[in-house]
């Protein structure tokens, strides 16, 4: 087993479909022995943040107890980046380390009195997030956020106000939309790679 690094994966709204490229993820982490979470968020078509954060909190104590000062890195998408957005906000007073490196992938940006038609009942609570760059900053090594211009549920210029608050790196990935399989975001290769420690930022897009 590769101790050098671990992994949590955390999925959006809805839960994740067999082709979604964090299932790919999962299967080639899981397949190169390099440990990975990668939970059932409870209730996923229609989620609480309450249900959600004692999940992340339940990953995170796995992790740390079977894993200690193994670096960690977090690869969320869509709501599951919302999600570690509150996680780590609720440390802003006193920020502890927790992982090395964190990847938000297509963060949604929702107004909770008018939520998009398909957004499941309880998305709405996660809205606003808490945007503490003390958090952030305190509680990993590095954090970036991956977007793209034409996602039904976040403008660039939202996930630039994401990236600001924050202060940390945005990058864009041309005409990924949601960087779900919708958009063709089966399997991704560069984050395996990234997550393998054998690529780098700036992401680069799925071929084929």
């Amino acid at each position: 087993m590769d101790e050098d690094r671990v992994v949590l994966i955390l999925h959006g709204w809805g839960g994740n479909k067999p082709e979604h490229w964090q299932e790919h993820l999962f299967a080639r982490l899981s397949a190169e022995n390099v440990p990975v979470y990668y939970p059932a968020l409870p209730n996923p078509a229609n989620p609480n943040p309450h249900d959600w954060l004692n999940s992340i909190r339940r990953e995170l104590g796995a992790i740390a107890r079977f894993h200690p000062e193994v670096p960690l890195t977090v690869v969320a998408h869509s709501l599951g980046s919302i999600a570690w957005l509150h996680f780590v906000g609720a440390m802003a007073a006193s920020p502890d380390r927790i992982a090395d490196r964190v990847l938000l992938v297509a963060p949604p940006y929702l107004m909770a009195c008018a939520p998009p038609q398909d957004a499941p009942p309880g998305a709405a609570e996660f809205f606003p997030p808490p945007l503490y760059p003390s958090a952030i900053h305190g509680t990993s090594r590095e954090t970036v956020i991956v977007s793209s211009a034409n996602d039904d549920y976040i403008t660039f210029d939202q996930a630039g106000g994401y990236a600001a608050a924050l202060q940390i790196p945005l990058h864009k990935l041309e005409g990924a939309g949601h960087i779900s399989p919708y958009y063709g975001y089966g399997q991704w290769p560069w984050v395996e790679e990234w997550c393998l420690g054998r690529a780098e930022l700036p992401p680069l897009p799925r071929t084929g």
